[in-house]
């Protein structure tokens, strides 16, 4: 399945001081519309994705960007916060949801163009005491019960803000959110009611940053080189694979035969030809960490870093090239458009550029 976007520069975001926010505030980011600013496409981007011909692009203040011309001109959404937002994801052309600082789920049902706010922290915060409050009264036995309603009252203190690092839909209703700590939760019903799952994972409470979908299987990155796999569509059985690496995987992608290539901090990057099960490391040309990742239309796969590196492989992710890029910028994500360009976008803003001179 093609991927057409890609975790945002995450170790940056994770690392910097996290906004206080109190309910009681006059300022806060939950109940602030995002600015409109004449200056918005030079603003920090964390993630972008394809809503049909259309692109999409998010990140900082509750920035959302759209391009109906490949990237040439940019329209400002109307976003009704100003949280961080560092991952976008679109069903189709019109149905997409957006994620990131505050616990914040967004949805557009017009293709980004105006977005309403499904989830925050605060709410996530009510639901996951109840949902697990319930569970432990009625399963007394269950630990994992008990663990992650203990993590849910720790979060209750600390207040709205744990990240969500990506979003994922694996049809018009059926979609994820996961992020910070492992926080996730799902929905069945186009993000009406969005319900946590965190008790039917390993209980590592490790961030997730990246998801590839091979096959049936999906495959989740995560910190300390963790991976997990499970069943596309199914919440239960997942499997934690971890590879000989103590690191952040930020970004993951497969190749058109299903190998699959995860890479994060310092350049650290795996190959996996057999499903995740054993791992080959890759020697590439950098060592900046890896921030994004996608798969050309020709099958070849890109990997983008935060020294604004844009590196190519033609051989399913066994070799990868360092393609020089003019003007660049820290880069978080790419996506190539129709016309097999590439719209990158980073602590920088956006960048169009062309692979094949």
């Amino acid at each position: 399945m093609l991927r057409y976007l890609k975790a945002g520069l995450v170790c940056l975001l994770l690392a910097a001081p996290a906004l206080a926010i109190d309910k009681g505030e006059t300022y806060d980011v939950l109940n602030l519309p995002a600015p409109q600013s004449a200056r918005a496409i030079q603003s920090n981007l964390y993630g972008i994705a394809m809503a049909g011909s259309r692109l999409v692009a998010v990140g900082q203040r509750g920035i959302v960007l759209y391009s109906d011309d490949k990237g040439r001109s940019w329209t400002q959404g109307q976003v009704p916060v100003r949280s961080v937002l560092l991952d976008v994801f679109f069903a189709n052309d019109k149905l997409g949801w957006a994620v990131g600082h505050d616990g914040v789920i967004l949805h557009s049902a017009d293709g980004g163009e105006t977005w309403v706010k499904q989830l925050d922290g605060y709410q996530l915060i009510d639901i996951g005491l109840a949902y697990y409050g319930k569970l432990v009264q009625e399963n007394p036995d269950n630990e994992a019960y008990a663990i992650v309603l203990g993590e849910f009252e720790f979060a209750a203190e600390q207040g709205a803000d744990k990240p969500f690092l990506m979003v994922y839909f694996t049809s018009e209703k059926q979609g994820y959110a996961m992020g910070a700590f492992g926080f996730a939760v799902a929905t069945e019903d186009g993000g009406s009611n969005w319900v946590p799952i965190m008790e039917q994972g390993p209980l590592s409470f490790l961030h997730v940053f990246d998801y590839e979908i091979v096959g049936e299987r999906f495959f989740l990155s995560q910190e300390m080189g963790h991976i997990l796999t499970g069943q596309v569509g199914q919440r239960t059985g997942v499997a934690s694979i971890i590879p000989f690496y103590d690191g952040s995987f930020y970004t993951m992608i497969s190749s058109r035969q299903g190998d699959l290539v995860v890479a994060g901090l310092r350049a650290a990057a795996f190959r996996s030809d057999d499903g995740a099960k054993t791992w080959d490391l890759l020697d590439l040309p950098t060592t900046a960490s890896i921030n994004g990742s996608l798969r050309l239309a020709d099958g070849r796969l890109v990997l983008v870093s935060q020294n604004g590196e844009v590196l190519v492989s033609d051989d399913d992710g066994r070799t990868f090239e360092n393609v020089p890029v003019e003007n660049t910028f820290p880069l978080s994500g790419a996506i190539e458009t129709d016309s097999g360009q590439l719209v990158l976008v980073g602590l920088g803003g956006i960048l169009t550029v062309s692979l094949d001179q």
